[in-house]
């Protein structure tokens, strides 16, 4: 909705039957439901009283450019006819005294905000996806532990604590094996130039907790400038951080897949988070099948 106007004139209100006019010398609004209407002062051609209290306002250009979900003439109705009236008089000499657009159709400006409400930002569905699957994931696992211990404490231990485990060394896997892919591809069909180490980061959701990501700027061999791309390639994150220049491998598919040569500590930070996913899984497998053939 459009900030209201430092106009002296007050605002003056009509309700009836679920529709809100509101005017304050500068604009006419109009509420339905959850849509709402903005229409300036020039957008409207006239206005008039009609013996039963209806104020009729009409917008101005062809009735046919009326793409708003608005009638080319409104009528708007009150609780009484005293407040249509002082509604009326309002409006009449705002209108008098204030140039009319020619197609004032185009100036009205509609804001629905159920429709921007039931559109849901990519990290809500990503997170309501998340909770759906862990919530499966879960259920499942009590409905199999209760049928292979029939005892709902070993269910309970069986299901949250090696389920848990499960959850984690899956992750940490999928996280190693997302790593090898990205230095599989760049190493098949990437291209190698110089660019710029301009600082590290933490990305959480790829395991940055204690390793860091080097950010790097560089130029493709097309001429595309890349801005705080993060290296595949992860630093210890206690290290002294480092900047300057430096040699990267980009995938040209896919500019963003960027990587710094791999080191000696970066394939044993990898191993050992691929052990600690191995242990993992395993203890959950383990236990499951002990559990089964008990």
């Amino acid at each position: 909705m459009s900030p209201r106007s430092n106009s002296p004139t007050p605002e003056t209100v009509l309700v009836h039957d679920g529709t809100t006019a509101r005017f304050d010398g500068a604009r006419l609004l109009i509420v339905r439901q959850r849509t709402t209407w903005t229409i300036p002062v020039r957008a409207l051609r006239s206005t008039d009283l009609r013996s039963d209290g209806t104020v009729r306002v009409e917008i101005s250009g062809p009735a046919d450019a009326a793409e708003h979900g608005l009638d080319p003439v409104l009528e708007l109705r009150g609780p009484n006819r005293r407040a249509a009236e002082a509604f009326f008089e309002q409006l009449r000499p705002a209108i008098a005294r204030t140039g009319t657009h020619s197609n004032g159709h185009a100036l009205v400006d509609r804001y629905d905000a159920s429709a921007t409400r039931r559109e849901l930002s990519p990290g809500v569905r990503r997170a309501l996806l998340i909770t759906g699957l862990l919530l499966l994931y879960y259920a499942v696992l009590v409905v199999t532990d209760w049928f292979a211990t029939r005892s709902l404490g070993l269910t309970m231990v069986l299901t949250f604590v090696s389920g848990t485990a499960g959850i984690g060394g899956g992750i940490t896997l999928w996280r190693v094996g997302r790593r090898f892919r990205s230095l599989r591809l760049l190493r098949r069909r990437g291209i190698t130039v110089v660019g710029t180490a301009t600082g590290r980061v933490r990305i959480w959701s790829d395991g940055g907790h204690l390793w860091e990501f080097s950010l790097m700027d560089f130029t493709t061999v097309d001429g595309r400038r890349m801005k705080d791309v993060h290296s595949v390639v992860t630093v210890w994150g206690l290290s002294e951080a480092t900047r300057g220049p430096v040699e990267l491998t980009y995938d040209p598919e896919h500019p963003t897949r960027a990587s710094r040569r791999p080191t000696v500590g970066f394939v044993a930070r990898t191993l050992l988070l691929a052990t600690v996913g191995l242990v993992l899984c395993g203890a959950f497998t383990l236990a499951h099948l002990v559990a089964f053939t008990v």
